[in-house]
């Protein structure tokens, strides 16, 4: 029995060796490939989600309205049985009579009752008649110069003199400044009324009156006038010894005009040197002065000399371009 053990044991030791002699020479005799491969990877923890425990109210709970601020009234309500108070409740001057309702029949209609009412004596309505609608003519208002309202500013009938100076001095006066001057004259002539009168005279050489004594205004004379006042300066003479403003208020002062329109550049010839208390003495008898003048500054001497006459007479300046 010995014997087969050992034999036995010999044997299985003999196999076990073969078996991890040719396990060895296999290992060996293969070319293994060793590779290595890295994985990124982020781990993340899920959270679980939280479970929010709700306890049911053990009884229906009651909510309670918010009560709002009365104590500034929104409405005012009219009453004759309340007392006032600080709601905003106003009471009548006396309670209303309290009267009891009477039986109510439920088979009567609901609704307001049919009346008839009778007039005794009303007024009959008449039917409104649509009258065509008539559109007014505008009336167009002539605009009226700075001469014009001076003379309408004078009260009752007024005496005019128009006087123009066409002296030397006055030879270079543009043509369109002196027709502008002239244009103011005419214009001034067709708002002259009825009761006033005028006449008309130039001075250069010579004194030319257009007619002697006053012309009464009428719509021939007003005609004839603003055309002699267009060519005025063809009635005129150059040669000879000018005369200037001085002597012409002279001349004029002796028909007593009420108003004197005087058109010069208001340098006298006949003065040397002209004192302004002298010059303002020319413009006695002569009524009221209105002075024009043209192309000239307010500080130059002829200006300054039909201010004086102006001042004195109570009369006005106008410096036409200015």
């Amino acid at each position: 029995m010995k014997s087969k053990s050992s034999k036995s044991l010999l044997i299985s030791v003999a196999l076990h060796a073969i078996v991890g002699v040719i396990g060895v020479l296999f290992w060996f005799s293969t070319n293994p490939t060793r590779e290595v491969a890295s994985i990124n990877a982020i781990l993340i923890s899920e959270e679980k989600p939280k479970v929010r425990r709700v306890t049911p109210p053990k009884r229906t709970q009651v909510r309670h309205q918010k009560t709002r601020d009365v104590s500034q009234p929104r409405l005012k309500i009219l009453t004759s049985n309340a007392p006032p108070s600080n709601r905003g409740v106003v009471s009548a001057a006396e309670p209303a009579p309290f009267q009891p309702f009477g039986e109510l029949n439920i088979g009567d209609a609901v609704g307001p009752a049919t009346t008839t009412v009778e007039f005794g004596n009303a007024p009959r309505v008449q039917k409104s008649i649509e009258r065509p609608f008539v559109k007014k003519p505008k009336t167009e208002t002539r605009p009226k110069s700075r001469l014009v309202k001076f003379i309408e500013a004078q009260e009752g009938a007024q005496r005019i003199v128009y006087c123009i100076d066409l002296s030397t001095s006055m030879q270079n006066l543009p043509e369109a400044k002196l027709r502008k001057i002239v244009n103011l004259l005419r214009d001034s002539l067709t708002f002259l009324e009825a009761h006033d009168s005028f006449n008309i005279m130039a001075f250069s050489a010579e004194l030319v009156v257009y007619q002697d004594g006053f012309i009464p205004v009428t719509e021939d004379t007003v005609s004839a006038g603003a055309a002699y006042l267009a060519d005025i300066q063809a009635q005129m003479r150059s040669k000879g010894t000018d005369q200037d403003m001085l002597t012409a208020l002279t001349a004029i002062a002796e028909t007593v005009p009420t108003i004197v329109v005087l058109f010069s550049d208001g340098i006298p010839t006949t003065l040397e040197s002209p004192d302004l208390a002298l010059v303002g003495r020319h413009a006695a008898g002569n009524g009221r002065i209105f002075a024009m003048g043209i192309g000239m500054a307010p500080n130059f001497p002829g200006a300054v000399m039909l201010k004086q006459l102006a001042n004195v007479s109570e009369g006005e300046l106008w410096l036409v371009d200015r």
